[in-house]
């Protein structure tokens, strides 16, 4: 018991190996031994709402944060008015490299799509067309917890994407709405461009003031998952919006050939570039936007769409992850094998086959790689390579006992790997671990 009368905790299994393995390193600091990568340093709970389900969960990494954000619904209890309340929103929480969490704000509506970090903030494509952008704290906030209020500007969008069909919906305040959904939204520290099912519509990221909107960009697409899907079509970068259109909506070959089109901040077409119909996804970095077929050639295309290299990589299917913007690379996994592309070389910086396949983080220093344990019958254990900006492998280290993630992050000098409604840190800088004086 604690001396308030409080239940003490009884701490996890690793929870417990955790602390006494920091206990001991520190008792034989005199014996040789460093924190080495894949440490584990911290674990703690990222569960925020209270009673209330996780309907659905998005993790962006932010510099030395990792962002959550939770959709929840169900009843919890409001401490000040002494009621029950039903919920269904949206959860907004930071998690600092060093374990500190806490809960940014809570939106009056569920996210619809997924969000992005950009500018010290994260936006939000909310139920109802609503776009929402939310002021992060920094790591000293987090730390003394700021009260000030964090919404940046929040949007009603649906209008400016008005020419697409839209179902009934009903928002979570009570209003029945008709009108486009939301996808997704990509932004810079100067966009914020709101992804719908058939078009974009663009605000500045900072006042949430319109800029321009293309609502009939994919006339006639579904915008549902698998190809096709029309959150991987965009990105942003600096004052460009980038898009690939198909054949009727692009201007190239006489609207018979798709293209991908740049639109500057006024909503003009700074270039347009006929491409491959298998063409799926797009990434922008560094002033140069890189397009692939799943299983085709990487493309890059600098700001006015001249071609700036085609690289004989295996594309992935989905739009990569891995995107080290302070360092210019690009990182494509596919199966065992990871391609690290350098952007403004226009180059493979390296490629390896033979590596875990089912997890990747990156940072400044390289890429992290993680697979889980193989399960029933296959003796197969889950662990975690780091690689540096050069391919060569910096460390290697199994996961503990019982952790099977289904996401990893590089934030801050730690690799956290997130399970369900935990998150486990471990060094990401290698070390000597034991070694005699």
């Amino acid at each position: 018991m604690t001396g308030d009368g409080v239940p003490s905790p009884t701490p996890t299994r690793r929870r417990l190996l955790a602390g006494v393995g920091t206990a001991l390193a520190a008792a034989t600091a005199g014996c040789g031994y460093v924190p080495g990568g894949g440490d584990l340093a911290w674990e703690e709970s990222i569960r925020t709402g209270g009673l209330a389900f996780a309907d659905k969960r998005f993790h962006l990494p932010a510099g030395d944060r990792l962002v959550t954000v939770t959709n929840q619904s169900g009843r919890t209890y409001d401490f000040e008015d002494e009621v029950w309340r039903e919920v269904s929103n949206a959860a907004v929480s930071v998690l600092t490299s060093d374990g500190t969490v806490e809960t940014v704000d809570e939106t009056a509506r569920q996210v619809a799509g997924a969000p992005a970090v950009a500018d010290d903030a994260v936006f939000l494509p909310l139920e109802g067309a609503r776009l929402t952008a939310i002021d992060l704290p920094d790591a000293g906030s987090v730390a003394s917890g700021s009260s000030a209020d964090p919404v940046r500007w929040q949007v009603d969008i649906g209008s400016r994407l008005a020419s697409e069909s839209g179902g009934d919906e009903k928002s979570t305040d009570g209003r029945d709405e008709t009108g486009p959904s939301l996808r997704a939204v990509r932004a810079s520290d100067v966009l914020a461009v709101a992804v719908g099912t058939r078009g974009i519509a663009a605000v500045d990221a900072e006042t949430g003031d319109p800029l321009f909107a293309v609502p009939d960009l994919w006339a006639g697409a579904d915008g549902a998952g698998g190809p096709g899907d029309a959150a991987q079509r965009v990105a942003v970068d600096a004052e460009t919006a980038w898009a690939f259109a198909p054949g009727a909506a692009s201007s190239a070959a006489g609207g018979t050939r798709p293209a991908i089109v740049g639109f500057n901040r006024r909503g003009d077409r700074r270039g347009e570039r006929t491409v491959d119909a298998a063409t799926e996804w797009l990434v922008a970095l560094d002033g140069t936007a890189v397009a692939a077929a799943p299983g085709e050639s990487l493309v890059g295309y600098d700001g006015g769409l001249d071609r700036r290299f085609a690289l004989d990589v295996s594309a992935p299917e989905r739009r990569p992850s891995g995107v080290a913007a302070t360092e210019g690379r690009l990182y494509c996994a596919r199966g065992r094998t990871l391609t690290a592309v350098d952007i403004a070389a226009g180059e493979i910086a390296f490629e390896r086959s033979d590596l875990p396949s089912d997890h990747l983080a990156v940072d400044a220093t390289g890429a992290y790689v993680a697979e889980n344990s193989g399960g029933f019958n296959d003796p197969t254990r889950g662990r975690m390579v780091a690689l540096g900006s050069g391919g060569s492998m910096r460390w290697e280290a199994p996961f503990p006992d019982e952790i099977e993630p289904r996401a990893l992050f590089a934030i801050g000098g730690r690799l956290v790997a997130v399970e369900r409604e935990n998150a486990y840190a471990f060094r990401a800088a290698p070390g000597e671990r034991w070694s005699p004086l």
